[in-house]
């Protein structure tokens, strides 16, 4: 074997571990955020079976458990139970004055709830008082396991209506709470309830904006840079649209905050209820719509620039118009480069959180009209997923930094459906 071969067969090896790497790394993040938000989504489906009313005494004991020393077991048991039945005592007082307005319904659903959580205190109370025959620690940390573990599928099985066995529990909670985690309508962690719904709908609004505004102005710079442009001008535009790519994205925040929120502010809405205050949707899209400019321009231009140029001669030779040549011939042979472009911008999109937290007014409310005409939409103050993770994060203790991590699995999917809906689109034209 030659020199030579010995150095092609070792460039070839350290790309494959290359390209090994940088698999092994997203995968690597992927599981890190599934294993940090997974408990979420069962704690969520347990708070949501349990109720306000049995959740709090439901943790007690479990709270006891973890946290209960050699020996001190039963004592640490006992203490929870008086807690809980004063915890219990509370709820229900305030529960029920609350519930004087309330429907029959929910009337009915608190009144099993506080049936349940008296029925576990219950248990409780018996498995204590049963010194004889749970005389080894073991044995009454087993006994009370058993209660908890009795008392969440009795919930589930209240909460669902259906009947399943005792193995399948873990898999009926984590469904209810992956539901209630992802249609959620409200985001208040202080009560546990952590739903995303209201943020999915926040950031694909800003993407869908930012692609609409963005992605017309991206191929039509990247279709005169291509085709257009003489060689001095594109000379001068070029670097102008890549110098796009390299401005942080705080620079763009803070020019949206001082240059663009005012403007947008100044937009007459009738009877606003909340007020245009000028941070929203619209000035969310129009930043993020300069930020993905270069990359969908740069992307694109190249798939133009793909196009073998026999195709644009046969056109021009047949007697179509240069405008005609880049509709109908050269722009149709860049489709799949062109789409890789937009579906990168989209990524891009998805992912900003700097600049959207400075703009999109990062309320915790689904966004909706202003008032009775619906385009006031584009006013409203919302919150992105990316948004929810940088804002929350540095505080977020128990449940809700759970539900945070699983908000960025959420992420994770949302650009996997994205990227399999790019692929499927692209196989089926090219069929």
């Amino acid at each position: 074997m030659t020199v030579r071969q010995v150095v092609d067969r070792g460039i070839r090896y350290l790309l494959l571990i290359s390209a090994l790497i940088s698999v092994f790394i997203v995968f690597l993040i992927f599981l890190f955020t599934i294993r940090e938000g997974g408990p979420a989504i069962s704690g969520i489906g347990l708070r949501i079976a349990m109720g306000e009313i049995g959740y709090p005494v439901y943790a007690t004991y479990n709270r006891a458990l973890i946290r209960a020393k050699e020996g001190e077991l039963r004592a640490g048991l006992e203490e929870a139970l008086m807690t809980s039945q004063g915890k219990l005592q509370d709820a229900v007082e305030k529960a029920l004055a609350s519930a004087d307005a309330a429907d029959g319904r929910y009337r009915e659903d608190l009144q099993a709830e506080i049936e349940r959580a008296r029925s576990l205190n219950e248990d409780i109370e018996r498995v204590l008082g049963g010194e004889s025959a749970l005389s080894s620690e073991a044995e009454l940390r087993e006994a009370v396991e058993g209660v908890l573990q009795q008392a969440v599928e009795v919930a589930l099985h209240d909460r669902t209506g259906l009947n399943f066995p005792s193995w399948a529990s873990g898999a009926v909670q984590g469904a209810v709470g992956l539901k209630a985690f992802l249609t959620g309508g409200e985001w208040r962690p202080d009560y546990d309830k952590l739903g995303i719904w209201l943020m999915i709908v926040g950031s694909v609004f800003v993407t869908f904006g930012a692609i609409v505004l963005g992605v017309p102005l991206a191929l039509g710079a990247a279709i005169f840079l291509a085709e257009v442009a003489p060689s001095t001008v594109r000379d001068v535009v070029r670097p102008a649209v890549e110098l796009l790519a390299g401005i942080p994205s705080v620079v763009y925040g803070l020019f949206g905050m001082v240059v663009l929120v005012p403007l947008v502010g100044k937009i007459p809405v009738v009877n606003a209820q909340p007020t245009n205050t000028g941070y929203g949707l619209l000035s969310a899209s129009i930043v993020l719509a300069v930020m993905i400019l270069p990359t969908i321009t740069n992307i694109a231009e190249d798939a133009i620039r793909a196009v073998p140029r026999e195709y644009k001669e046969g056109s021009l030779a047949l007697g179509a118009t240069h405008w005609q040549t880049i509709v109908s011939v050269i722009l149709p042979a860049a489709r799949s480069g062109i789409i890789a472009a937009i579906i990168l911008g989209m990524g891009r999109a998805l992912g900003e959180t700097m600049a959207m937290i400075m703009v999109i007014g990062n309320s915790v409310r689904i966004a909706q009209p202003l008032n009775n005409n619906p385009l006031t939409t584009a006013l409203s103050q919302t919150r992105t997923l990316t948004g929810n993770i940088a804002v929350e994060i540095a505080y977020a203790t128990g449940l809700q930094e759970d539900a945070i991590f699983a908000t960025g699995v959420v992420l994770f999917v949302l650009i996997i459906v994205v990227n399999s809906m790019a692929r499927i689109l692209m196989r089926e034209r090219a069929q």
